[in-house]
């Protein structure tokens, strides 16, 4: 007699990976996030695994543009890239085209709302004697974001809105949606000290959520920056970084270190991340 079983296994659906320091790169985030103070900006974020898993590796790159930056009302243009490689052989390349609307309520206060629309792939290449495929499908996000006196924002984004389904060799892959809810919060301590402070939660159904609470300590608007974040039951990670202003120009420099501290994770799930801004003000 055969009785029967529940048997489970790995899930195919695909997250991409979150940057430890995921506030200097917020396109990755939500669709409706505006820079603050700047009407131009470009931003290159990596993130590489450490030792043996080195090719392990999150690339992302992106331009935004302000219009109308001095009025109440404002647009955005932004083109981003995205791309993350599970090794030598196995990669997830994306690019979207980002539109946002924001809108002054009150003398304070400004909503915003803004789509990404795009692709994503998933690719396989190893050598001949192995399968070999790429597939490729539409992708999106939508998202709406609440300011206060440019020192308080609030937003929920909804990401790859299309759940997605794409079949590069043979299982297929499911780009299923999930929920990005984040709140970030700035307190001037000192006419040269302020203290930055960013939530996320990523609601990603099938998997564990993840929650993300970081702090950033300011000297001097961010000439010498340093702080850390606790990401639930991933570990920990380390910031130091440095703003340089030009005039009308900035240019601001991170380096992050993400440890496997306070999880269960095996110590080579370290990495590393290295974050670039250049902005025109």
């Amino acid at each position: 007699m055969i009785s029967p079983c529940i048997c489970e296994g790995q899930s195919n659906d695909f997250y991409p990976d979150l940057f430890g320091a995921y506030f200097n790169n917020m396109s990755l985030i939500s669709p409706a996030y505006f820079p603050k103070d700047c009407k131009t900006d470009i931003t290159l974020s990596y993130k590489s695994r450490t030792g043996a898993f080195s090719k392990v590796s999150t690339f992302a790159f992106a331009v935004s543009r302000v219009l109308q930056y001095q009025k109440k009302n404002n647009q955005l243009l932004r083109i981003y890239f995205y791309n993350q490689k599970d090794g030598p052989y196995i990669s997830y390349p994306r690019g979207y085209f980002n539109y946002g609307y924001s809108m002054s309520l009150f003398k304070d206060v400004k909503i915003a709302a803004g789509f990404a629309l795009g692709f994503a792939q998933t690719s396989f290449s190893a050598p001949t004697a192995t399968a070999n495929g790429n597939s490729t499908s539409p992708d999106g996000s939508i998202g709406m974001s609440f300011r206060y006196k440019n020192n308080l924002e609030i937003g929920v984004a909804s990401c790859q809105i299309f759940n997605s389904v794409v079949s590069p060799v043979v299982a297929p892959i499911t780009y299923k949606r999930y929920f990005n809810f984040y709140a970030n919060y700035e307190t001037i301590l000192s006419p040269f000290l302020t203290l930055s402070t960013y939530v996320l939660w990523r609601n990603t159904p099938g998997v564990m959520n993840d929650m993300n609470i970081s702090a950033l300590l300011n000297y001097n608007k961010g000439v010498f920056s340093f702080g850390g974040s606790y990401r639930y039951d991933k570990g920990l990670s380390f910031f130091v970084s440095t703003k340089l202003n030009f005039g009308t120009e900035a240019i601001l420099l991170s380096f992050v270190y993400n440890t496997p501290f306070l999880t269960k994770l095996p110590g080579w799930t370290d990495s590393a991340e290295m974050h670039g801004q250049y902005s025109w003000y």
